[in-house]
């Protein structure tokens, strides 16, 4: 017999209207300048170019500090969807650049500009997220298409929209200035969904840390006239952007009645950083240790780099696979995937796995950034491991060559980086307070084979996704995070 069920209207059918807030109610921009330093400039050599060498110069690693207006009333609430950081690089060139196939390119987007973000409340740290630049690569590339990187990706965030990497930046003599706006992945920014009570709380603060080395790769293959700078590249006009909602006093006393013992709870996620190296010569079995200790890890995602050469142009933004013929992240007594990934003989495998641990069950969500060639790419290591998947190559300068059979061409790889990036699902079930593992006891253990020597030093960059609860004190107006 057909299963029955209980009779009822379609929503189509249902003709209440939602609540409405007060007439007091209102919704307001909020613009914050920095507290301290206004400005942050490189070198005149952070950009600069020597033939057929990938050149990424150092900038300069400084804090930049806004303190976020709070506790003004308990009616006043942050829509943290609408945060963003605005800010803008200019420099001067006084000699263009004259050279065969020369790249100036900014990587990945324009929040490559910062190694980290740092939350404070009452000066106690609440949120530190670590290589913040290669985080927001790795979400950029992997949760965005080429067709979407059009409009506000490629308008505010300076993601190419005619190739996989940020824009072009200019190389003639002249004054060049670009403005950027970013979201900011954080608990104020777009992982939390539900509005943040700033109001009820005092002395907030956010630190963004800038990168220490330039976000910008400089390749050529032959050179005729390097480009000089008058005016080194200068990251200015830095500005806050949040939006405010006050819900008003009826509201706000409503609210307050559902608290529990006077405390806000927010559930909302963020990420943890853990960095290992794997030495050259490494070969065989390898066990490395991610220091991700948290009670509810959702998701692990990590990338494996090395630093700029012809073959890795974009540093450590180039994603490498160092020649795996085993991949497993290992929790306890817990294996994720069960079977081991091999990345060289069925690399298709490990990209539905990066697409689950993304939070990606449709096809529409395998439709990324990232190319076959792109995510096949190993570096490294002397040579291809014999008997790996067709189209597992290995670059030459700055060229990624097509793979025997296919009809395309070399492609350049500071135009469509290296993309091997990994990631693992821990999530038991959406929907409930924690829903992934707890590390904190056990923390996770990448199991990894390496099917040839590695030729230099491989820096394994991971991010444990994790859920965190936001406790907002009414009475002591303080804010402790609980990860």
């Amino acid at each position: 017999m057909f299963p029955s069920s209980a009779m009822g209207l379609p929503q189509s059918l249902k003709f209440d209207l939602p609540p409405s807030m007060s007439d007091s109610a209102r919704a307001y921009s909020v613009n914050v300048a920095p507290d301290g330093i206004t400005s942050v400039a490189g070198t005149t050599s952070s950009i600069s170019h020597t033939a057929t060498v990938a050149l990424q110069s150092p900038f300069s690693s400084q804090n930049v500090s806004f303190t976020i207006p709070s506790g003004m009333s308990d009616s006043v609430f942050m829509d943290c969807a609408n945060t963003t950081l605005s800010f803008t690089l200019t420099y001067t060139a006084t000699t263009a650049l004259s050279a065969t196939n020369g790249v100036t390119k900014l990587l990945g987007s324009a929040a490559s500009w910062f190694d980290a973000l740092t939350l404070y409340s009452n000066n106690t740290p609440v949120e530190t997220v670590n290589q913040y630049g290669l985080l927001a690569n790795f979400l950029l590339q992997n949760t965005v298409n080429l067709s979407e990187r059009s409009g506000g990706v490629g308008i505010c965030m300076a993601a190419d929209t005619n190739s996989s990497n940020g824009i072009d930046l200019g190389t003639t003599a002249a004054a060049f200035r670009y403005s950027f706006c970013i979201p900011l992945i954080s608990v104020i920014g777009i992982n939390t969904d539900k509005f943040f009570p700033i109001g009820s709380v005092n002395n907030m603060q956010l630190v963004m840390t800038t990168a220490a080395t330039t976000p910008i790769v400089c390749y050529n293959t032959a050179l005729a006239t390097n480009i000089v700078l008058s005016v080194a590249p200068t990251l200015s006009e830095f500005r806050l952007n949040m939006k405010y909602i006050d819900v008003g006093d009826q509201a706000a006393a409503m609210l307050r009645q559902t608290l529990q013992d006077g405390k806000w709870f927010i559930k909302s996620s963020t990420y943890t950083n853990s960095a290992v190296s794997i030495p050259t010569g490494a070969q065989g079995a390898q066990q490395i240790l991610l220091q991700i200790r948290n009670s509810s890890v959702k998701s692990v995602y990590h990338q494996f780099g090395l630093t700029n050469t012809t073959l890795t142009p974009n540093g450590y933004f180039d994603a490498i696979n160092p020649g795996l013929n085993l991949r497993q992240l290992q929790v306890g007594g817990q294996f994720y995937p069960n079977y081991p990934i091999n990345d060289l003989q069925r690399p298709a495998e490990g990209y539905c796995y990066l697409i689950q641990s993304l939070g990606g069950s449709i096809p529409k969500s395998f439709g990324t950034v990232i190319t076959r060639e792109m995510y096949n790419t190993v570096a490294g290591i002397a040579a291809v491991p014999a008997g790996s998947d067709t189209y597992v190559v290995l670059p030459t300068a700055n060229a990624r060559a097509a793979p025997v059979g296919s009809d395309g061409g070399s492609i350049v790889i500071t135009s469509n980086p290296s993309s091997a990036y990994y990631g693992y699902d821990l999530e038991k079930s959406s929907g409930i307070l924690f829903q992934g593992v707890n590390t904190r006891a056990s923390p996770p253990f990448l199991n990894l084979n390496l099917a040839a020597a590695t030729t230099g030093v491989i820096t394994c960059q991971a991010w444990g996704y994790s859920d965190v609860v936001l406790q907002i004190d009414y009475q002591s107006k303080q804010v402790v995070a609980f990860i």
